[in-house]
């Protein structure tokens, strides 16, 4: 019995024909030392290691301080100048120095003969610039392509209060109600428009890197319907690649003129605005002090300073006989000069309160060859409508946007959302 189970052991355990494992492969497969980023730029380059797999070098990372060039900054961090400065024109090649920012962040990869292998350069999760050392000597350097995700989301959010403090309560942020802001400028005046229970439905691009919101994109479409009326714009692209934003019915969106000649911001909302045209006179705008005012139309300016009783005022000469002007301003913007031409849309000042007065003021007038003009009920020049030619491919693209636009849950004034 033992001769017998020694035999049956010997070939269940002993007698099979096994791979060699080679054990110091294995173990230096545990041990190797895998090459991690020091900042979360370094996702392109490999950092260096020597014969015993240690880095080569070291690791420097640092941003870009106020009255600081990128190779200042270098500098304060230990890189000698000369040797950082053919990194800096490689760099140049694909980017603006002029668009440097306090706050930029770099990381920099430097070898034991102090000179930079590798350079990262972040602006934002979307402007990264990369900077490596060939074999031969000379950089290279470009723009890294991040993966980004867009989806279209759908909102809906009744006013409470102010349209900023609206966005929030129904989980959005500041820069969304910027934007709805500049897309209704034509037909809406936040001051004065809107009113508690007034909706707004919105399908807009969310742009995310790596899972994580960034920032909104193009809003596709939206709507504002209220107790002055409704309002839809629709995003269109058409065959050629022309871009624009349009009504239902393909009609510009844009106008000659804006409905009001004051930006509505988190600073003004918390203010209310009183609007009277008087006979013989311009309309009154009372709001908080530091509210922007923009210009409702492009046009070269005329007169930009002190005109006595009317305080700070600036006047623009639009075409058609236009000419628009804005008084008792606090200050006039940089760049607002005689003889300077303004968008539609620049800020030309901020309202200013006077000495002994409770509230700030703007003064605001708008005349044809010299005949004062009510803006609120004076029907100006649209924009071009779209194309004859794009007409059917614009009404088939509209039908389902409106149809998801309207299917859009509205959140309450009592309501919150995250």
């Amino acid at each position: 019995m033992v001769l017998v189970l020694a035999v049956v052991n010997y070939f269940l355990f002993f007698d099979r024909d096994e791979p060699t494992v080679d054990t110091a492969a294995l173990v230096a497969a545990e041990v190797a030392p895998v090459s991690v980023a020091a900042g979360e730029g370094l996702r392109g380059a490999d950092q260096e290691v020597d014969d015993f797999g240690e880095p080569v070098g070291r690791t420097v990372t640092g941003k870009i301080g106020r009255g600081q060039t990128v190779l200042r900054a270098l500098k304060s961090e230990g890189i000698d100048g000369q040797t950082a400065l053919p990194l800096v024109h490689a760099m140049g090649e694909v980017f603006d120095f002029k668009k440097a920012q306090v706050g930029d962040t770099f990381t920099a990869r430097v070898n034991d003969e102090g000179q930079v292998t590798y350079f990262d350069y972040q602006q934002s999760p979307l402007d990264i610039y990369e900077v490596e050392l060939d074999d031969a000597g000379a950089y290279h350097a470009k723009k890294r392509k991040v993966p980004t995700r867009i989806d279209i989301a759908h909102i809906g959010c009744a006013i409470k209060s102010t349209l900023y403090e609206s966005m929030s309560r129904c989980g959005e942020g500041a820069q969304l109600a910027g934007m709805v802001i500049d897309l209704f400028a034509w037909d809406v005046d936040f001051f004065q428009d809107v009113r508690e229970g007034d909706e707004i439905r919105l399908m807009v691009e969310k742009i995310s890197v790596d899972g994580r919101f960034l920032k909104y994109g193009k809003v596709v479409a939206a709507e504002y319907k209220g107790k002055f009326g409704q309002h839809r714009i629709i995003g269109y692209r058409d065959p050629d690649g022309n871009e624009g934003y349009y009504t239902a019915d393909g009609r510009s969106v844009r106008k000659d003129f804006l409905k009001s000649p004051m930006k509505y911001t988190r600073v003004s909302s918390s203010g209310g605005l009183r609007k009277a045209l008087k006979h013989a006179g311009p309309a009154t705008y009372t709001a908080q002090a530091d509210t922007p005012v923009w210009a409702v139309g492009a046009g070269t300016v005329v007169f930009a300073g002190d005109s006595g009783s009317q305080g700070r005022t600036v006047t623009i000469r639009h075409e058609n006989g236009y000419t628009s002007s804005y008084s008792h301003l606090g200050a006039i913007a940089r760049g607002v000069k005689v003889g300077s031409f303004v968008s539609q849309k620049t800020i030309l000042g901020k309202v200013g309160r006077e000495k002994g007065e409770d509230a700030a003021e703007l003064v605001f007038s708008l005349r044809k060859n010299g005949r004062l003009m009510d803006p609120m009920k004076t029907r100006f020049t649209e924009g071009d409508p779209v194309a004859p030619e794009h007409k059917a491919h614009f009404d088939h693209e509209v039908e389902q946007i409106l149809q998801d636009l309207q299917a859009t849950p509205v959140i309450g004034v009592l309501e919150r959302r995250s």
